[in-house]
């Protein structure tokens, strides 16, 4: 107890306070203030076409440092492609056998995998919730297929929501993870972020992805994949029809 008295009392002293002083949260009014989520989104609603590609360009070079593979899909036909050729040019590191878990989404369904693997030895997976084999499958697979809610420019983050039939496994088991983001789910920072969940209101579980997994905690040598993925790609995919209205960019 006299060891965190002491401890209380510098921080008192370092903060000018006597020592029966008590600080109120009024006289912090920037700190504590609410931001106004109205004014967030109606900014993110009002951007350019000029801007959003900013965005993009943004999140490219920022996931760069970060060890992210990104890839502009120009149709949602280029995104398949593109998840194709990195399923076949792609090893796995402990099986010989190539099997894919993909989330049960809209976006990766489109792809329509399981057609385009139907004469190679290519196993793709989907995330039902009333699989029972799903852990089983997912331990199997070298590669993870996720569709992010949305994507963070400024620190090249993807947010990826915990829901039945969209376990967090995906993103987190598989050596490498493809994630498949809309444009108009990217925003420019984490104020923005926050503002549309608030909107919908917080799930119960979602993870926040900034690149593969990496720890230097050993002589300072960095090794990818210690706890989670060693390579991370993000699959850039157009927007959705229609002008960026509340619509698009609600979760």
């Amino acid at each position: 107890m006299d060891n965190q008295n002491s401890f209380l009392g510098n921080i008192r002293i370092a903060l000018g306070l006597g020592a029966g002083e008590e600080r109120d949260k009024s006289h912090y009014p920037a700190l504590f203030s609410s931001p106004d989520t109205g004014a967030i989104v109606a900014r993110m609603q009002n951007r350019t076409a000029e801007e959003k590609e900013e965005l993009v360009n943004l999140f490219q070079e920022n996931a760069r440092a970060l060890g992210i593979h990104t890839h502009i899909a120009l149709t949602d036909s280029d995104a398949a492609g593109i998840v194709v050729e990195l399923i076949r040019s792609k090893e796995p590191e402990f099986t010989h056998t190539k099997h894919i878990m993909q989330h049960d989404h809209p976006d990766i369904a489109a792809l329509q995998l399981w057609k385009r693997f139907n004469r190679e030895a290519v196993t793709v997976h989907t995330t039902f919730s009333a699989d029972s084999e799903l852990r089983e499958k997912t331990i199997t697979s070298f590669i993870g297929i996720t569709a992010p809610v949305i994507g963070v420019a400024d620190s090249a983050t993807v947010i990826q929501f915990t829901t039945p039939g969209q376990p967090r496994s995906t993103s987190l088991v598989p050596s490498i993870h493809l994630a498949l983001l809309r444009r108009d789910r990217l925003v420019a920072d984490l104020s923005e972020a926050y503002a549309l969940l608030g909107e919908k209101g917080y799930p119960d579980s979602f993870v926040f992805i900034s690149g593969p997994s990496k720890t230097a905690d050993i002589e300072a040598q960095m090794v990818h994949g210690a706890h989670g993925p060693r390579e991370m790609h993000l699959i850039v995919l157009p927007a959705a029809d229609g002008p960026l209205g509340k619509k698009e960019i609600s979760l």
